[in-house]
């Protein structure tokens, strides 16, 4: 990974110069030495990745621009940083049918829990585009803010409907061009308070109506439970189940779409 070979590298440098130089090991019960400077040079390379990554996400992009489509060596950076926050939570990750997902874009629609859910889905999809609907306020969070602008993230203002449907309409015009697979949590928030599965708005669904394009079912299990176990290690299962639209969905609205897709979400949860 990216980021953990820089930092060791960091480290590497600064015990074996550090060792060698101004900080030598003159008794033996100086072992801490290298230890310590090994430490603060893994520390130090992290520090100065979190650096390169915010001054290269503003040079990427412009919050003033809309991009018609995702830069790679953004998601290259993006991705990087969201699989080295999710190996130091230490969660193993466990797909199953990540085999059946399409080639061509999608729709993925999934259950909303923890903040790890789209990365989690970021990271088993690492070799797709996928530009995830969400709300602006995740476009403030540092170092990545700017990187998922540029991979064509869509933000909304859930308190305006109509700069909601706005980005709906976008998303399916990013579809429909085959720029990039789309990801929605339909719920619009984490699910807290010990609930299975929350209500789903179904507009977000009108996007597969719109677009005729494969559905992507995505079931989160246990991704509520990271930061509790946190730092033991967590197993998160992600489960995926596609749908088609002449085999699986033809002739539904978007009301229909969303309740069944609901009922698809919920049984698994539940068994």
């Amino acid at each position: 990974m990216f980021i953990s070979l820089v930092a060791v590298t960091t480290a590497l440098l600064l015990t074996i110069t550090g060792t060698l130089t101004f900080w030598p090991m003159a008794q033996w019960y100086d072992i801490y030495r290298p230890i310590v400077l090994m430490i603060g040079g893994y520390v130090a390379g992290v520090m100065l990745m979190w650096i390169f990554y915010e001054i290269f996400g503003r040079l990427l992009s412009s919050y003033k621009k809309q991009y018609d489509k995702p830069s790679r060596f953004a998601r290259f950076l993006l991705h990087n940083g969201i699989t080295y926050v999710n190996r130091v939570c230490r969660v193993k990750l466990i797909t199953v049918g990540l085999d059946n997902i399409p080639n061509e874009p999608f729709l993925l629609v999934g259950n909303h829990k923890s903040n790890f859910d789209p990365m989690l889905v970021a990271q088993a999809l690492s070799s797709r585009d996928i530009a995830f609907i969400c709300k602006k306020e995740v476009m403030k969070i540092p170092l990545a803010g700017h990187l998922m602008w540029r991979n064509c993230y869509l933000p909304i203002d859930r308190k305006d409907r109509t700069q909601s449907l706005a980005q709906f309409n976008r998303a399916a015009d990013l579809l429909e061009a085959r720029v990039t697979s789309i990801g929605v949590y339909p719920e619009g928030t984490r699910v807290k308070n010990g609930e299975v599965l929350g209500k789903f708005h179904h507009g977000a669904l009108s996007i597969a109506i719109k677009t005729k394009c494969p559905i992507v079912v995505v079931t989160m299990k246990g991704t509520e439970k990271i930061h509790k176990n946190f730092p033991r290690k967590s197993h998160v299962q992600m489960i995926c189940r596609v749908l088609y639209y002449r085999e699986d969905y033809a002739g539904m609205n978007a009301k229909q779409l969303s309740d069944f897709v609901h009922s698809l979400i919920y049984q698994e949860l539940s068994e």
